[in-house]
């Protein structure tokens, strides 16, 4: 295991939990996603220097929407934390969809230059349910896209995906970038994407969603497996 997703829950005294689905997009119309986001990053990084004083060494993923680009203040923030908590290098992977890339491509080259520079890894989010080409994965400096769930999904009985996925692994490995797939929720997916050179996977078949200190727990008793 190398790393995890951080997912944002709205605990609402009125609704109880409430899921991204239902809010973020207020939240992206609102402008609101620009504190919020930026709370996220900074939370997670402290998350994970927390993790570290008790052994736990994992990187954790964030997602930027392209709302997000345009704040340059996430980056002097995420300094000043990571000076704070002494950390050689930023400990999170940045995740950008396609659509990000598209609306804005010289903003988000910045962008991830500059989050380059911190040390945080760039991942390219849903890859193949956008408008991205070929020669935009060689334009920008991401190290890795992640395998949309679309292609995953019962993808040991479906022939097209299985060819498509082939030719990403391919592509990606022509350009020195990991490939990752999402929404793994089944043995028989899973092996099929490991036989065919995709060696990092996320998904319901490792675990679901939950609280930080849950996840403590479950990775104890998955160092036990393991």
């Amino acid at each position: 295991m190398r790393s995890l997703e951080a997912l944002v829950r709205w605990q609402s005294p009125e609704r109880g939990l409430i899921p991204p689905l239902d809010f973020i997009s207020y939240a992206e119309e609102s402008g609101l996603i620009v504190p919020l986001g930026r709370w996220v990053i900074l939370d997670v990084v402290r998350q994970v220097a927390k993790w570290r004083e008790k052994g736990i060494n994992l990187r954790v993923a964030v997602n930027i929407s392209a709302r997000q680009l345009a704040d340059q203040t996430i980056f002097t923030a995420l300094k000043q934390v990571l000076q704070e908590l002494n950390f050689e290098y930023c400990p999170i992977d940045v995740e950008l969809t396609e659509s990000c890339l598209i609306e804005n491509d010289e903003l988000a080259l910045s962008v991830i230059q500059q989050f380059s520079q911190l040390g945080a890894q760039v991942h390219l989010d849903d890859f193949g349910t956008g408008y991205s080409s070929l020669s935009q994965l060689a334009r920008f400096p991401i190290d890795a896209i992640k395998l949309d769930q679309v292609f995953v999904r019962d993808i040991h009985k479906q022939p097209v995906s299985q060819s498509l996925v082939r030719a990403i692994v391919a592509v990606a490995q022509a350009l020195n970038l990991q490939v990752i797939a999402e929404g793994v929720e089944s043995a028989k997916e899973d092996a099929f994407l490991t036989k065919n050179g995709i060696n990092e996977r996320q998904g319901f078949l490792f675990a679901k969603p939950m609280p930080a200190v849950a996840f403590e727990r479950w990775y104890k008793r998955y160092l036990k497996r393991a």
